[in-house]
């Protein structure tokens, strides 16, 4: 069974890889804000600044 932690960063992964094929800025944008979710629930498992990842796909 795929851990927590392991969950949430995979799937987070897919949806800022998601956002970046989005056809439409407002697609794009839901994209992230669920990349972001999945992201501070990555954070509240492992106490580190998950959010950087959000950060460097679009830097």
């Amino acid at each position: 069974m795929e851990s927590n932690e392991r969950y949430y960063r995979r799937r987070a992964a897919q949806e800022l890889a998601a956002a970046k094929r989005a056809m439409t800025e407002a697609a794009a944008l839901r994209r992230r804000q669920l990349a972001e979710t999945y992201l501070r629930r990555l954070a509240e498992l492992t106490g580190a600044d998950e959010l950087r990842m959000l950060e460097q796909e679009f830097a």
